[in-house]
């Protein structure tokens, strides 16, 4: 399938809208796109609840300072 964080927001919102207008069906578009079903849904659906915000790339690598570090210990 498609290689991680391949597409960016808007061509994932472009890639959204395409399956709004109805002329294919998910998996002609995740094929099309080279996407899988359930990743075209899950933008879809963090697209609905959290409009473009939601499809952007979010790294999880989190920092935390010493002092945080120290108090969890």
């Amino acid at each position: 399938m498609s290689k991680k964080n391949e597409y960016n927001a808007i061509e994932k919102l472009a890639i959204i809208q395409e399956l709004k207008a109805g002329q294919s069906s998910r998996v002609e578009v995740a094929k099309k796109h080279n996407i899988s079903v359930t990743t075209l849904v899950k933008w879809r659906h963090r697209y609905e609840l959290y409009g473009i915000e939601g499809l952007e790339i979010h790294s999880h690598t989190r920092s935390y300072s010493a002092e945080l570090k120290l108090q969890a210990a």
